[in-house]
């Protein structure tokens, strides 16, 4: 069951999990400094639902290079570091899903309290 919002969050740039090691630290330090913006500190070893939606490039979604899980751990771990969860172990709902888009590629992040 969700409960009471926590925070939601729209990070915009390439979602990038596969690329070379330069992209892929370049949008895991964007994750971290949006994260760092969020006008909180951690979640108090909550329970949380996590709900994160990945907007990809339609030419992209049609490689199979794109896989969820791969996609999904880089938004845990930068709450880890940042501090927001202690540990993932403390997500007891994750719901991620694929879009294509033919914008800037972007990913939104909404989490709330896990009663």
């Amino acid at each position: 069951m969700k409960g009471q919002s926590l925070f939601e969050v729209t990070i915009q740039g390439n979602v990038s999990t596969n690329s070379n090691k330069e992209m892929i630290c370049e949008w895991r330090e964007n994750i971290e400094r949006s994260f760092a913006s969020l006008p909180f500190s951690q979640i108090d070893r909550r329970k949380v639902s996590v709900h994160i939606e990945f907007w990809i490039s339609s030419d992209r979604l049609q490689t199979r290079k794109n896989d969820l899980d791969n996609l999904v751990k880089p938004v845990l771990d930068g709450m880890i570091r940042m501090g927001i969860i202690e540990d993932d172990a403390d997500v007891f709902h994750l719901e991620a899903t694929k879009f294509p888009t033919s914008s800037e590629e972007e990913v939104h992040i909404s989490v709330k309290e896990w009663n």
